[in-house]
């Protein structure tokens, strides 16, 4: 296994993410930051490719979304797997070198964007069904993180985030917190966790979706059809 060789959790690391976070973010980072612990190393392969098939298919399944901002793309490996279901997604990062492995025929739907920063809305001002934030916002010092949350609050109704709870030991997770706390967070713009199915466990155990009151119900009505019919 290769030598993590990922920047060491100091000043100037915290520097570089408030600065110039796509520095942290290149070819070594995901070529051997992601590739320690038993996990493979992070790419458009297995068991990446069938793991974001998975958790695409149960998002359209659950949540029904026409259109998806995901936020935090990577490679885009999820953002993809959204548009081969029809799904009107697009991808933002702020990692060009990550923006650069996007697929080919997608590549027009990744951008260079930090969640810093208003996620760009559809045509018309238009929020998206759906926005997905998987394992970003740990990577934000403390400070930045109400500013990103926002951001995402303002692009849709309904967040599907994910944030790990306990892995300490990567140098760029400066704001390793409890689900709870991020849940908290939530609450004080008015996303409440979603009673449209259970915890999204199928992206990780601590996955959960938020809404705001009022977000549409389209697959919640579905269920209790099905249920009605069996």
């Amino acid at each position: 296994m290769a030598a993590k060789k990922t920047p060491r959790r100091d000043e100037t690391t915290i520097d570089l993410a408030r600065a110039a976070p796509e520095k942290l973010y290149d070819a070594a980072y995901y070529t051997d930051g992601c590739s320690e612990d038993g996990y493979t190393e992070y790419g458009r392969h297995e068991p990446w490719l069938s793991f974001f098939n998975r958790a695409a298919r149960k998002i359209k399944k659950t949540y029904t979304p026409r259109t998806v901002a995901d936020v935090g793309c990577a490679f885009g490996l999820l953002t993809e797997a959204l548009v081969d279901l029809r799904i009107d997604a697009y991808g933002f990062d702020v990692s060009p070198y990550a923006i650069s492995q996007g697929r080919e025929d997608i590549k027009d739907r990744l951008m260079v964007h930090s969640i810093m920063d208003p996620i760009p809305l559809r045509a018309g001002g238009r929020k998206y069904d759906m926005a997905i934030c998987i394992e970003v916002l740990e990577h934000l010092p403390p400070d930045m993180t109400d500013q990103a949350i926002d951001n995402l609050c303002a692009c849709t109704d309904r967040i599907l985030f994910s944030s790990s709870p306990d892995d300490f030991d990567e140098p760029t997770h400066f704001n390793v917190l409890p689900t709870e706390v991020w849940l908290e967070k939530f609450a004080q713009r008015d996303f409440h966790s979603s009673t449209l199915g259970e915890p999204t466990k199928f992206v990780a155990p601590q996955a959960r979706v938020v809404e705001r009151p009022g977000a549409p119900r389209r697959a919640g009505l579905l269920r209790r059809l099905w249920a009605n019919i069996g």
